[in-house]
């Protein structure tokens, strides 16, 4: 379990969210990992503390589902008395460098009667409400088309008190004029993610494994009309992906 010592302890910190998850609310429990019923509660704050044993492996366990897209465990090591900055992120790590909520603009497409690959690279946002129904549905989605090939889509939505989260990942090209993104649970990412040293965040209940498992059934392509207002989804003409200008 980590434990590598009898010396007792205060392990104290912060708790640091990264990219947009600083816009979700804070409920958290902290809790040593072989003694998971001794639990502190964190509530809408970001500092810590805990009484265990030099060497323990803690545990910080998100326990509010409706604000995140996906349930989250971060484990470390209490192995120095010193605060410790812990870091929590919304999304898979590749998206902490374009995801974001921030104020944004956007442009029109420059394209010409040959679409060329290099006008697609960048980062695509759409908002969508749908008004005719007993629940209105907002949608907020963002797209990054890469030079290599590949894409990330993420895409949320909200129904009165009911939320979701979509996460894809796969490979893109372009025919005409049409952008066709076509999803490889391959490049889906993994539910185990460390982006700071001894700082493992496990996605335990993560929709993009059940997404990845649909996906290895029955496939799933995204095709974009290519205009200079934007891509238009071909399935639903009112989802009109802008390019976000860069920052």
């Amino acid at each position: 379990m980590g434990q590598t010592g009898k010396d007792s302890i205060l392990f104290c910190g912060n708790i640091v969210y990264d990219g947009d998850a600083c816009e979700a609310t804070f409920m958290y429990e902290l809790y040593i990992k072989h003694n998971p019923k001794q639990r502190v509660p964190i509530v809408f704050d970001s500092e810590f503390s805990i009484k265990c044993a030099l060497g323990d492996t803690l545990a910080l366990e998100h326990i509010e589902i409706g604000s995140y897209p996906f349930y989250q465990v971060v484990e470390f090591i209490a192995n120095d008395t010193l605060p410790q900055d812990i870091h929590i992120w919304r999304y898979p790590k590749s998206c902490n460098d374009w995801y974001y909520h921030q104020k944004y603009k956007t442009a029109n497409l420059s394209i010409k009667d040959t679409i060329k690959k290099s006008e697609m690279v960048g980062t695509y946002k759409c908002k969508w409400e749908k008004k005719d129904s007993d629940y209105p549905v907002t949608s907020a989605a963002t797209m990054k088309i890469n030079a290599d090939g590949t894409f990330e889509l993420i895409d949320e939505w909200v129904s009165w008190d009911v939320f979701g989260t979509t996460f894809y990942a796969g490979n893109w090209e372009i025919k005409q004029d049409t952008l066709i993104c076509r999803v490889v649970p391959e490049l889906m990412p993994s539910t185990v993610q460390e982006r700071y040293p001894g700082q493992i965040l496990r996605f335990v209940w993560a929709n993009f494994e059940d997404n990845k498992q649909y996906i290895m059934e029955e496939g799933k392509v995204y095709k974009f009309l290519v205009r200079k207002k934007g891509l238009i989804r071909t399935d639903i003409q009112d989802y009109i992906y802008k390019k976000v200008k860069n920052r």
